[in-house]
């Protein structure tokens, strides 16, 4: 069960990936967003404050099974092609494909779960205002 930090620039933010490998082949992710550059000093701090709980959260995401990243090409590659797209995998620097898929896998679960909470608090405040009204009902209706 091998594990990996991963911090790269994504566009907008520096993002720490923390892949942790399954012994069945599956991969388990999650992620910290620092904002700006993370000098070594503070990716330190870090590591030693909260790389547990980062762990911990990669540890509850869902697992990617192994193979979910991109497919092989069924054809024939051309070798100068080839050796230039080995070359690109070797230059990017960001976190796995099955690290993607497994922080995609957790980020659908938190909003399946998000919804399904706010269903609950819009019933529950729903059936207070109901409450509410029915006991507004009955006290006009014994003239207090």
């Amino acid at each position: 069960m091998g594990s990996s930090f991963t911090v790269f620039f994504d566009g907008t933010y520096w993002v720490g990936v923390v892949e942790v490998g399954e012994p069945d082949g599956s991969v388990r992710a999650a992620r910290h967003i620092f904002g700006g550059e993370p000098t070594a000093a503070q990716l330190w701090e870090f590591v030693r404050r909260d790389a547990g709980q980062l762990i911990d959260a990669a540890m509850a995401s869902p697992a990617v099974p192994p193979g979910a990243g991109p497919k092989e090409p069924a054809e024939r590659v051309n070798p100068k092609r080839l050796a230039r797209l080995a070359a690109k995998e070797q230059r990017r620097t960001g976190p796995s494909t099955a690290a993607q898929a497994a922080l995609a896998a957790a980020m659908q679960a938190s909003a399946t779960q998000r919804k399904l909470t706010a269903g609950e608090r819009r019933r529950a405040a729903e059936e207070q205002r109901r409450e509410v009204k029915a006991a507004k009902r009955k006290a006009r209706g014994r003239g207090h």
